[in-house]
C-alpha cells in the first residue's frame, strides 16, 4: 500500500491568525526560538573561528543560557590559550578561586586526554574541516558582515606551515607582550 501526498505550497503570511491551532503556534514558537539560539551560537562560533579574541572573550561572549558543555569548553580553551583564573573569574562574574574550583579539574582532565580517549585529538583535521563548513556556509546561518573566514586559517597547525609565531599569538591573547623588545 502506498500513500501519495500532494505537496501544497501555502504562504503562511496569507493565512488568517485564527486559522492556526495551538499546536501550530507552539511548534512555530519552538522553531523560531531554536533558530534564534542557532544564530546566536553561529555568531559566537564565527567569533571564535576568527581568532581575534583577547583573554576572557571566549567566555565573555557566550550567548546567555548556552549549554553548560559549551561554557566548559570555552573555559578549557581559554586556559589552554593562557588565560588566568583571575581573568576568567572576572569574565564569568565570580572569583578566581570559584572559577578554578568549578573548572580546574575539568581542564586538568582535558589536558590528560590522548588520541585514544578523545575523538577531537584522534581526527582534528576532520573536525576542523567540519567547523570550516559550518562557519563559511551562507545558509542557514547569517552572521552579518562577517567574512566567514575558515577556522582552519587561524589554527596553530596552519601557523607552523605559514610561519606565524604561535607562541607570540598566544601571549598576545593572554595579554602578555608578544616579544621582549615590545615590553613596556
Amino acid at each position: 500500500m502506498t500513500i501519495e501526498i500532494d505537496t501544497v505550497q501555502v504562504d503562511p503570511r496569507q493565512l488568517p491568525a485564527d486559522s492556526f491551532t495551538d499546536s501550530d503556534i507552539a511548534r512555530i514558537e519552538l522553531v523560531n526560538l531554536t533558530e534564534s539560539a542557532s544564530s546566536r551560537l553561529g555568531g559566537y562560533a564565527q567569533m571564535v573561528g576568527e581568532d581575534l579574541a583577547r583573554a576572557g572573550d571566549y567566555v565573555r561572549a557566550l550567548p546567555h543560557g548556552v549549554d553548560p558543555s559549551v561554557v566548559r569548553q570555552a573555559v578549557i580553551t581559554e586556559r589552554v590559550r593562557g588565560t588566568s583564573w583571575e581573568t576568567l573569574g572576572e569574565a564569568l562574574r565570580m572569583s578566581a578561586t570559584d572559577a578554578e574550583e568549578k573548572w580546574g579539574e575539568v581542564e586538568a582532565k582535558w589536558r590528560r586526554a590522548s588520541r585514544a580517549t578523545d575523538i577531537y585529538r584522534k581526527n582534528p583535521g576532520g573536525y576542523a574541516a567540519a567547523a570550516d563548513r559550518y562557519i563559511t556556509t551562507d545558509k542557514p546561518y547569517q552572521f552579518g558582515t562577517s567574512t566567514r573566514r575558515p577556522l582552519s586559517a587561524s589554527l596553530d597547525a596552519a601557523a607552523h606551515l605559514t610561519g606565524r609565531d604561535v607562541a607570540a599569538a598566544d601571549r598576545a591573547f593572554a595579554g602578555s607582550p608578544a616579544c621582549t623588545h615590545c615590553a613596556p
